[in-house]
């Protein structure tokens, strides 16, 4: 995707955004989350060039991240998550809970639930077992769009993302 025609953070501007979250917080709070989210870009820990390979498998794949408020707890801030890939009428999605944590925050989440489906119908569902919750995968939220365009974060293995918003 053309950076520039979406008006997208160049890779200096997420770190500059990065080191600022960690001070201040990213101001990101649960609402502005809600939505889908298509994958866009990845930078591997340490890197300060885009992992092209697997942004574009991602993107190929759409990559998706889609949160919605946990209905089951509406008092509560808690949202419900999936991970989703699609490969032709082939959908591979993972779906659990998350919410948010600190000032930064952070995005703490575990899947409980695998599916795999062929166009509409379901071939396998399957229960995952609860991690610990001090080993829940997390993304350190960086910075939303003003205009919640796009999200950045880094994932617990270091990893910087930035998704788009699916309209």
């Amino acid at each position: 995707m053309d950076r520039n025609k979406m008006d997208l953070p160049s890779l200096d501007k997420l770190k500059e955004l990065e080191k600022s979250a960690r001070v201040d917080g990213s101001g990101i709070e649960f609402d502005s989350l809600l939505g889908r989210w298509k994958f866009n870009s990845v930078w591997k820990q340490g890197s300060d060039t885009e992992d092209t390979i697997s942004s574009t498998l991602l993107q190929v794949l759409s990559a998706s991240l889609e949160l919605k408020k946990d209905t089951q707890n509406p008092e509560e801030e808690k949202f419900t998550i999936a991970n989703a890939i699609k490969f032709g009428l082939l959908t591979l999605r993972f779906s659990g809970y998350a919410n948010l944590e600190r000032k930064q925050p952070l995005l703490p989440f575990s899947f409980d639930c695998i599916q795999i489906k062929l166009a509409s119908l379901t071939i396998l569902k399957r229960s995952l077992p609860a991690p610990d919750q001090k080993k829940r995968p997390f993304f350190a939220l960086i910075a939303i769009d003003q205009n919640g365009k796009w999200l950045s974060a880094r994932g617990k293995g270091g990893g910087l993302a930035l998704w788009v918003k699916d309209k």
